[in-house]
């Protein structure tokens, strides 16, 4: 199987044939070439690397092999490719465009950025030099400059609260939450939408600040109250901040607005069950597996109502199909190995708090100081009587 998925978008065609060079190594490098743009990576590599080893400064050879690296992923080899390009094909801009992507992959934007202005130097509209000036711009925060650099690029339209969206939207994509509120908050000052607002609630959540995410759910639903998942967003980050009775108002409204949404009736389900309201958290819990039989949330918050209602055998036969769907899931484990112990199935606990504590050796010590497992402390296979 050929490794190379796809070639990158600059190579270079072979350069003329020179009456001093060897007819056989022009002869590789247009082979080269031409393989390369019909999708043939591996003899197009074959080809370049011949025809170098009889010319090695063919400039356009060097950054075609390059290209063929950086498909592949083997970024020093196409840097090392690259250098040679530059120095050898350095009047045109594709050596230094190509040269400046490979250095933003590996991270080091300050060359990459000087690579993009050689570029533009040598054909100042060149878009592809505009845009990667415009992403390094944007990763180091100056959203001004990465604008100009977009409208350069062609993107004439785009404003500054369209690139502190953009900005929001790859941070988040990258899993910098708090880079990303920065970013909302930044464009909600040259103008508000609700989506904006949701999305900012949304990057609160990842970033742990729950209050912070009702605070932008609820200005999200006075701009545009019928915004769908809203009122779910909104429902969940009340409940993550123990507000079950504002999070049950919230929730009602999202299973109005979509009745087949299994995860909204479970978490009604999870706030009903909170405020002691427990007939018709049982209602809730049974539509959302309705909704979805392998929703193992739900089967879990079911388990949990049955140990309330003092069902126990209920509530292991459903903390068993919640592991079923979810096997590396240590709170279900957890729950399941209390309920056993609370039947004096002994045995069937130790093995849940087995391995419960081999996948999660942190848990030893909580799992010894819990109540519920006083009476198997002094069983050998007990967790914590073991170092």
């Amino acid at each position: 199987m050929n490794p190379f998925t796809q070639v990158p978008s600059h190579p270079l065609p072979a350069p003329p044939q020179d009456p001093g060079d060897s007819p056989r190594a022009g002869a590789l490098s247009r082979q080269g070439y031409e393989r390369m743009v019909q999708g043939d990576a591996k003899g197009a590599v074959a080809a370049l690397k011949q025809a170098l080893d009889l010319v090695p400064d063919d400039g356009a050879a060097w950054n075609n092999l390059g290209l063929l690296y950086e498909a592949h992923q083997a970024l020093d080899l196409a840097l090392h490719c690259y250098r040679r390009a530059v120095r050898l094909a350095g009047e045109g801009a594709e050596p230094w465009i190509n040269l400046g992507r490979c250095l933003w992959s590996t991270g080091d934007r300050h060359r990459a950025a000087r690579c993009y202005r050689r570029a533009l130097e040598i054909e100042p509209e060149r878009k592809e030099a505009w845009q990667g000036l415009a992403r390094i711009h944007e990763a180091d925060g100056r959203m001004e400059e990465a604008v100009l650099c977009w409208r350069r690029a062609g993107k004439r339209s785009i404003d500054r609260r369209a690139a502190w969206l953009a900005a929001a939207g790859r941070l988040l994509d990258g899993g910098d939450a708090a880079g990303a509120v920065a970013c909302y908050r930044r464009a909600l000052l040259d103008g508000e939408d609700a989506g904006t607002w949701a999305r900012l609630g949304y990057a609160h959540h990842l970033e742990g600040d729950s209050l912070a995410a009702v605070r932008a759910y609820r200005r999200a639903a006075e701009l545009e109250p019928d915004r769908p998942g809203l009122r779910y967003n909104l429902g969940c980050a009340l409940i993550a901040c123990g507000r079950f009775r504002e999070a049950a108002h919230q929730l009602d409204r999202a299973v109005a607005q979509s009745p087949d949404d299994g995860a909204a009736w479970n978490n009604l389900g999870h706030a009903r069950s909170e405020l002691g309201q427990m007939a018709r958290a049982q209602g809730c819990f049974e539509r959302a597996l309705e909704i979805d039989p392998d929703c193992h949330a739900a089967w879990n918050n079911l388990a949990g109502w049955h140990e309330q209602q003092g069902n126990r055998d209920a509530a292991v036969k459903a903390y068993t199909r919640a592991l079923a769907l979810a096997p590396e899931n240590s709170t279900y484990l957890l729950n399941r190995a209390i309920a056993l112990a609370a039947l004096r199935r002994n045995q069937e606990a130790l093995d849940d708090l087995d391995r419960l504590c081999r996948q999660e050796p942190e848990m030893r010590q909580l799992v010894a100081e819990l109540s519920p497992f006083a009476d198997l402390a002094t069983d050998p296979r007990f967790p914590a009587a073991r170092p």
